[in-house]
């Protein structure tokens, strides 16, 4: 688990990074601030990438990055309203877009960011859903409709606001048999013997409905994607 603030790796178990950067055990009077340093720190970041997978988020090649994003669509199997949480420069929505098209599915898409420099990217990258695109954060906002997939990373909350995210997730962000789609990324210098999200998403009691995985070279599971369907939200 790399610290956004000094790049240090560390164990998932870390609570605090030797820089003071927290994982874990954050207060909330604490919240506002721990969202306002992790924003700068991926505005920053990614608007100085050179590609649009970079600005997207992902180092390395085109390959590399459509290896480990393609599972990201995998549970997508029929029409509707797809929300990318934490879209950058709209580049993943891009990507989903031709990739369900290929399954012969037709999504429209959603991004939201707290990053008003990272909308304004991918306005510009997807002009014709420009108006799909909505500054914010996920944790505390409260969308004006509901959609048919929600697509997130629980990176972007501490650990101790994971399980409340979900919850938030599920009840008010979906429509009736909506899927939540959570995205756990991996490099190759982590341990990659470490338990992945599912893991703690059954002991919060949520039932797993399904599981897709991305693989680097040399056949490295380095993403995996958990689904969350929510069978009585109206």
């Amino acid at each position: 688990m790399k610290c956004p603030r000094c790049l240090k790796l560390n164990t998932e178990s870390v609570i605090r990074c030797t820089c003071g950067f927290s994982f874990d055990d954050v207060a909330s009077t604490d919240l506002d601030s721990w969202f306002d340093e992790v924003k700068h720190i991926l505005e920053t970041a990614y608007t100085a990438a050179s590609t649009p997978w970079q600005q997207s988020g992902k180092s390395g090649t085109f390959e590399e990055w459509t290896r480990l994003r393609l599972p990201n669509v995998a549970a997508v199997n029929r029409p509707g309203r797809y929300l990318d949480i934490g879209c950058a420069n709209g580049y993943l929505l891009e990507c989903i877009l031709a990739w369900a098209k290929l399954k012969g599915i037709q999504i429209v898409p959603y991004g939201l960011d707290y990053s008003a420099e990272m909308v304004k990217l991918a306005q510009n990258r997807l002009p014709l859903y420009a108006d799909n695109f909505y500054i914010g954060n996920a944790f505390y906002w409260q969308p004006p409709l509901r959609f048919d997939y929600v697509r997130t990373e629980l990176v972007y909350v501490p650990r101790n606001f994971r399980r409340p995210f979900v919850e938030k997730l599920l009840a008010n962000f979906l429509t009736h048999n909506g899927k939540l789609i959570l995205s756990d990324y991996r490099s190759r210098r982590d341990n990659l013997t470490q338990d992945w999200i599912e893991d703690d998403v059954r002991q919060w009691g949520f039932e797993v409905a399904e599981c897709h995985s991305g693989y680097g070279e040399g056949g490295l599971e380095l993403c995996r994607v958990v689904v969350l369907q929510l069978q009585n939200n109206e």
